[in-house]
């Protein structure tokens, strides 16, 4: 089953404008203006509680994996650039997507790091909430035990060589989003060509199975597996349409988002400034990493500087259609209008503001320009077809 052509070229300047004003204005709830009304107001109680009493500061609840993946909450809260925004944030750490979504859904938490297909899967079946930001990017790879490669020159691995093997599955798990689309474009048949072996977890210890030949695993436990003796076979970013694709985004309450539009800006701000910490001072950041993450420095440094793996606040909306029509192909999810819980609001505002006050960095400039590419100078090959021409959602083709 092949996936759908994705994007269109050499969209319409007008299309390109009313694409842009439905995601940048329609899905908030809340107009640019009303955004920095709030914004304002907020920040301007922020810049006085700088240094105050912690009690000052808005409490805003978060919850992560224990991945390496969700550096920009650990250098975020780390480096102080959450209280610099005027929020006390407490991170709670999670097993899983379910119990942390749910969290998420019934307002225990702000906002959380959570896997792109739990959050599009939850929002299918009608959950109110909203996409808006970016936190981990790809970050996953397929590894086998060592008998699987041997006598084969890495340079000569190749998914070819799990040829009638079977894999470690989680429903909804990178496997059966990434490797169920390569293998059927591959032109196998799952069940046939290659096995999938369901499993309520499918963590490196599925290995210890006789019966399992290969699992994915997300960033830290690739290099974990590695130090264990087993092999990564391949990188799922490193085929396409895979190339850069989410992992994690920045899920929240769209009740509460329409309540407080200020403290997600500010919020968002916060993990703007970490990634640009994150880029620019490498030590430190794996020191705050290490702090949530029970592992040695070494691994976390490869596995936040390494292959297939980089973390950005971006929501890269790009991105997000991709894993869409993925989940699509595969019959998980029905068509609907997801653009509409796609917020892409906030984080302009947040970036908007925090170049307005630093007008000369370019670091900033070049996440403007990024953030254009990867949000508005695009469109979906048959993204016009779920839309009548009022822009409004239909469900289906045009007639």
């Amino acid at each position: 089953m092949k996936l759908r052509n994705l994007f269109r070229k050499n969209t319409a300047l007008l299309a390109a404008a009313v694409v842009s004003s439905l995601f940048l204005a329609g899905c908030s709830g809340a107009t640019e203006t009303e955004i920095n009304t709030e914004t304002q107001k907020f920040n301007s109680g922020s810049k006085e509680s700088a240094g105050t009493a912690k009690s000052e500061l808005v409490p805003f609840k978060l919850g992560y994996l224990p991945s390496t993946g969700h550096l920009l909450y650990f250098v975020a809260k780390e480096e102080g650039f959450f209280e610099e925004e005027g929020l006390d944030v407490s991170l709670s750490n999670f097993l899983g997507n379910n119990e942390i979504v749910m969290s998420v859904e019934s307002g225990k938490l702000d906002a959380a790091a959570i896997g792109s297909t739990t959050c599009i899967n939850y929002i299918a079946q009608g959950a109110k909430l909203q996409i808006i930001g970016g936190i981990m990017k790809e970050g996953h790879a397929l590894v086998v035990k060592p008998e699987l490669v041997e006598g084969v020159d890495p340079e000569d691995y190749s998914l070819e060589l799990l040829r009638g093997k079977t894999i470690a599955n989680v429903n909804l798990g990178i496997t059966d989003i990434v490797y169920r689309n390569i293998f059927e474009n591959m032109g196998w048949e799952i069940g046939k060509d290659v096995y999938f072996e369901n499993l309520e977890s499918a963590g490196l210890e599925s290995l210890l199975n006789d019966s399992i030949d290969a699992v994915s695993v997300y960033t830290p436990f690739r290099a974990l597996a590695e130090k264990k003796g087993y092999v990564i076979l391949n990188y799922s970013g490193e085929n396409e349409p895979f190339g850069d694709h989410p992992c994690c985004r920045n899920l929240a309450s769209t009740e509460l988002i329409e309540q407080h539009p200020e403290r997600y800006v500010a919020y968002l701000k916060a993990l703007i400034k970490a990634y640009k910490f994150y880029q620019e001072n490498e030590d430190e950041t794996c020191e705050d990493i290490a702090k949530y993450c029970d592992t040695d420095i070494d691994l976390i440094r490869n596995e936040t500087y390494g292959k297939y793996i980089s973390s950005s606040p971006d929501p890269e909306l790009k991105a997000i259609w991709v894993w869409y029509d993925a989940l699509l192909s595969g019959g998980y999810i029905e068509e609907f209008d997801l653009a509409s819980s796609v917020n892409t609001d906030l984080y302009v505002q947040a970036l908007k503001e925090i170049a307005e006050e630093e007008p000369d960095e370019k670091f900033w400039q070049d996440l403007l320009t990024h953030f254009d590419e990867f949000n508005i100078n695009y469109t979906r090959e048959d993204y016009f077809d779920i839309y009548d021409d009022n822009w409004k959602f239909t469900g289906g083709a045009k007639s």
